[in-house]
């Protein structure tokens, strides 16, 4: 799916909670540093949905947040992605839910949260979960939390960089994947 023929829907901007999909066709929605209960009904056919949050999380920021991706119509798809970044004392609450109606086969459902903590200080729940009442669907789940790679640092800093540049690099690299997706520019941590 190409921005070109998605309509993006970015909920900073929306401040909506459910988002009804009841047209087939491409879709895109973004939001940043939002807490709150997301809901995305597919009540149509043909329904092509890309779901991407992003986090920065500093001082003592605090997020909470629970999506809910459901497929009411068959023949659909959704595709969450929410990644955190987190120092000082931040901290971030995830809940996810991927339902599957018992007339939604053969939608196809994916759920990810992938968290860097930067600090030990920080305090990270991720919880993605499945209910599916169909047969014929392909769905999965999955979250991680972790730290900085003190090998891929040990390996940026042989090659001349400094040790706050090669954190910085492995950050971008990190958040890279959904700006690149969303084609955003000039974003800044």
């Amino acid at each position: 799916m190409t921005m070109q023929n998605s309509k993006l829907i970015n909920l900073n901007k929306e401040k909506k909670e459910t988002l009804i999909f009841n047209k087939p066709g491409d879709y895109v929605v973004f939001f940043e540093n939002l807490s709150g209960e997301f809901n995305f009904r597919i009540e149509a056919e043909n329904v092509n949905l890309e779901i991407y949050g992003l986090y920065v999380g500093k001082g003592n920021d605090q997020f909470t947040i629970k999506t809910t991706q459901h497929h009411i119509a068959p023949n659909s798809s959704s595709n969450l992605l929410v990644k955190g970044v987190f120092f000082d004392q931040a901290k971030f609450f995830y809940r996810g839910l991927v339902r599957i109606e018992k007339g939604a086969q053969k939608s196809h459902a994916y759920q990810k949260n992938q968290n860097l903590v930067l600090s030990s200080n920080v305090d990270i729940d991720s919880k993605p979960d499945l209910e599916i009442l169909a047969n014929d669907v392909f769905c999965t789940h999955g979250s991680t939390t972790g730290y900085l790679n003190e090998e891929q640092i040990f390996y940026l800093k042989s090659r001349g960089l400094k040790e706050s540049q090669a954190k910085n690099l492995l950050i971008e690299g990190f958040v890279g994947e959904i700006k690149e997706k969303l084609k955003i520019k000039n974003y800044n941590l």
